[in-house]
C-alpha cells in the first residue's frame, strides 16, 4: 500500500513496513513519547481538538452501540479493565500495526498485545482509562469512518488491507483528535510490542546489555573502591 512517496508492503501488507518512528510528527500528542504510554489518553490530551473532538467522542460511543465488534481470539485470561469487545480492537490494530517481522519471529497476536494492554491500564488513573475506552469506540465506530467517507463497518470487521488503508487515514487526518487517537493507540500496541524479548532478533537488537559483560569489556577502567578507602590508599 502506497500513501505519498511511502511504501507499506511485507508478508501481510501490514501498516508496521514503515518503521513506526517516521510516521510523521507527533503534532498534539506529546504524551505519547513519554515512558507510560497510557498518559495519552488523557482527557486534556485526547479533547485537544476542541468542540469538534467531544462531538466525535460521542459518536464513537453511539457508532460502537449499533455495529457489533468482531472478535477474534479470545484473550485466554480473565480481562480486569478492557472489555471483550476492547480487547478484540487492540488486537485488530496491535495485528496491523505489529505483525511477525519474520517467520520465527512472532507478531502481536501470539505475544498477547491485546491482553497485556489490558494488565497495563489496571495501573493507570481513572481518567486514562476512560480515555482508552473513548478512543477504541471512536477507532472502532463505522458510523464515524462514514462521516468522513471512509467505510461504514465498524474497523474489526474489515479486511487487512481495508484496516491499513483506515490506519494511515487517521494518521494523516487533517483533524486532531484523529491523529491523536492514532498516535496513541499505535504507540500503546508498539511499546507492549518491541518490548518482548521475542521480538529483539527480528529488529535485530541484541538486548540490553550485561552488567558482567560490561565489567569484563571496562576492566581496565575501573576503579576499586574499597582499596581507595584503606589506610594508605591513593584516595
Amino acid at each position: 500500500m502506497r500513501s505519498g512517496s511511502r511504501t507499506y508492503a511485507g508478508a501481510d501488507r501490514s501498516i508496521a513496513r514503515d518503521p513506526l518512528t517516521s510516521l510523521g510528527p507527533l503534532d498534539d500528542t506529546r504524551a505519547v513519547r513519554s515512558a507510560d504510554p497510557t498518559r495519552a489518553f488523557s482527557r486534556r490530551a485526547l479533547l485537544r481538538g476542541g468542540l469538534a473532538g467531544s462531538v466525535l467522542l460521542g459518536l464513537g460511543a453511539v457508532g460502537t452501540a449499533l455495529q457489533p465488534t468482531r472478535r477474534g481470539a479470545e484473550p485466554g485470561e480473565d480481562l480486569r479493565v478492557l472489555t471483550p469487545d476492547e480487547h478484540a480492537i487492540v488486537a485488530a490494530i496491535a495485528a496491523r500495526v505489529c505483525p511477525a517481522p519474520r517467520p520465527d519471529v512472532p507478531g502481536a497476536d501470539a505475544i498477547g498485545v491485546a491482553l497485556q494492554a489490558d494488565r497495563m491500564f489496571e495501573r493507570a488513573d481513572p481518567e486514562a482509562i476512560a480515555g482508552v475506552k473513548s478512543a477504541l469506540a471512536l477507532f472502532e465506530s463505522g458510523l464515524v469512518g462514514a462521516l468522513f467517507f471512509e467505510r461504514v463497518r465498524p474497523f474489526t470487521q474489515l479486511s487487512g488491507e481495508e484496516q491499513d488503508t483506515v490506519l494511515l487515514a487517521w494518521r494523516d487526518s487533517s483533524v486532531p483528535l484523529r491523529r491523536t487517537v492514532f498516535r496513541a493507540l499505535s504507540a500503546l500496541v508498539s511499546s507492549i510490542y518491541y518490548s518482548d524479548a521475542r521480538v529483539w532478533p527480528g529488529i535485530g537488537y541484541p538486548g540490553p546489555p550485561s552488567p558482567a559483560a560490561m565489567r569484563a569489556a571496562y576492566a581496565d577502567n575501573l576503579i576499586d573502591l574499597a582499596a581507595l578507602q584503606e589506610p594508605g590508599g591513593d584516595a
